[in-house]
């Protein structure tokens, strides 16, 4: 892969002691603008990649700290406070495409708060079979006008996204039969809610 030959030139440029500190700074910005062309291609395979689901039973909070784990960089550069309140434990569902859900969505959260926001994610029974999970923040919210936008390819109102986090996330979330919808959160901020997930 080209891009892993220049991350790890860059890498062993940035770690050069012998180069003046602006050479090494430079070699530092080449790293970050490789992680994030390659983040931008992962998106794009994702979305071109068909969905086959694998049902199981998924203990969530276990997943949910994981992508926790996976953003705590994210999460300590803006001192976001990150809740989770777990109902119910088990639901039914492809461990790996949720992993993808969550991480999408908690990012998109993440983003789209001030420093020291707050992020939180709920998973809470609906009936005695199925069970819903939200990702709520105290960001802006979406626009009106942009509501019925957000889950179309490529659109996107963040200058470094590439317009297909919550189209992937739509795509999986219809490939296990449930739905997903975007609510105001009160009195500010964003609700992003999945229903009709199984309770395992």
């Amino acid at each position: 892969n080209p891009l892993n030959v220049i991350r790890a030139q860059a890498q062993l440029l940035a770690m050069d002691n012998r180069l003046p500190e602006e050479a090494k700074q430079a070699a530092t910005r080449i790293i970050e603008q490789v992680d994030r062309v390659a983040a931008q291609l992962n998106e794009f395979i994702n979305f071109s990649r068909p969905r086959q689901i694998r049902k199981g039973s998924v203990k969530i909070q276990n997943v949910i700290e994981e992508v926790l784990r996976t953003l705590s960089f994210d999460i300590e550069e803006k001192q976001v406070a990150v809740k989770s309140i777990v109902e119910t434990p088990h639901i039914e569902a492809d461990e790996q495409f949720l992993r993808q859900v969550l991480f999408n969505l908690i990012l998109n959260s993440i983003q789209a708060v001030s420093v020291g926001g707050l992020v939180e994610i709920i998973v809470r029974p609906s009936s005695a079979t199925e069970a819903i999970l939200e990702v709520r923040d105290n960001g802006p919210g979406v626009p009106p006008e942009y509501k019925e936008e957000i889950f179309k390819p490529y659109f996107t109102t963040n200058q470094k996204g590439t317009g297909l986090g919550l189209a992937i996330v739509r795509q999986i979330v219809l490939a296990h039969g449930w739905e997903i919808e975007y609510v105001p959160n009160t009195p500010t901020g964003a609700i992003f809610r999945i229903s009709h997930i199984k309770i395992a």
